[in-house]
């Protein structure tokens, strides 16, 4: 067996064995060539990517991809693959060893990672739809193979994430909940879009949620000349005190949104299940044909999903190794 950094010409080969068990044996979205080196292969500012080919008597059985980000000390680990007719060969467990190496070469490392944190993002199907996808696999999921081979070769749980799904044909706000909302005005709360003319406190409602990316984006979306997505806020005398989006549909009808939040202050209102649906049923008007996210195992935000409707499609493990020092 040899294992060689990828080379450019192996893009057919890698690609056709990543597609082979994609939307099966593994759940992620098979992918076009073009579509697969702008995944796997392409560097960015921030983040060097690492792919290996395994080959056996002239034949490809194994590719393994990880990459390392700017400002960070951790090794991300985004796949390792071989062929079916190729496994217990002990090829899996040289290939993911090369790759921990290479990653450790490029920059000093305190860990290697399997988690959501990692740049590189992999779609995947939810199980018995039409095809419907969520644009991020948080973790490994538990119910493939993958997650003991990890876990024999030392990589620890540290943290489980649950996959929810809804078809918003099936959504319509709880008769409970649309009561807490007509009765909001009465604390001086409100729902509705937010408007910077008419409201403030959007960033320092992200500081108290201590969300920078958060931050980042709603404020890049409230800048847009065109006014940006529609963003859903709870609203107290023209202050922001709590957030859902900005929302859009995305090409595949699934249903987009940033996140959720309300500030620490106004918690003891409800808000929470109150925006949640009022997102539900706003993507539903906009054309969205379903949704999906995911949160963690312990996360008291899924009493919010369930609650909704939504129901738990995958478990994902977020999975770390840690190097001696």
């Amino acid at each position: 067996m040899t294992i060689v950094e990828f080379r450019p010409e192996e893009l057919s080969a890698v690609c056709a064995l990543f597609n082979a068990g994609a939307e099966g044996e593994y759940p992620h979205r098979k992918l076009t060539e073009t579509q697969f080196s702008a995944l796997f292969l392409e560097d960015t500012e921030r983040v060097q990517k690492c792919s290996l080919t395994a080959w056996e008597d002239g034949q490809l059985v194994g590719f393994a991809n990880g990459c390392v980000q700017n400002g960070k000390e951790i090794g991300y680990v985004t796949f390792v693959l071989v062929s079916p007719e190729s496994r217990r060969k002990g090829i899996g467990t040289v290939l993911l060893g090369r790759l921990e190496k290479t990653l450790a070469e490029k920059k000093a490392l305190t860990e290697y990672q399997v988690t959501f944190f990692n740049p590189i993002n992999l779609t995947w199907i939810v199980p018995g739809t039409p095809m419907h996808d969520h644009p991020n696999a948080p973790g490994i999921d538990v119910s493939t193979g993958a997650y003991l081979f990890f876990k024999n070769l030392g990589y620890l749980d540290f943290a489980y994430q649950n996959s929810f799904y809804l078809p918003l044909s099936q959504y319509e706000m709880p008769e409970k909940i649309q009561e807490r909302i007509r009765r909001l005005p009465e604390k001086g709360l409100s729902i509705c879009r937010f408007d910077p003319a008419r409201h403030y406190g959007l960033a320092e409602l992200c500081d108290d949620l201590e969300n920078p990316l958060w931050k980042e984006e709603l404020l890049a979306n409230a800048a847009r000349p065109d006014g940006g997505d529609p963003l859903m806020i709870a609203e107290h005398e023209g202050q922001a005190v709590g957030f859902v989006g900005p929302l859009r549909v995305q090409e595949s009808g699934r249903g987009y949104f940033a996140g959720i939040g309300v500030h620490s202050q106004f918690r003891q209102y409800g808000l929470g299940k109150a925006m949640f649906a009022t997102l539900c049923s706003s993507l539903k008007e906009m054309g969205a044909g379903y949704m999906t996210l995911f949160t963690g195992e312990t996360n008291p935000a899924r009493n919010i999903y369930q609650a909704a409707g939504f129901r738990i499609v995958k478990t994902w493990a977020d999975m770390k190794k840690e190097i001696p020092q």
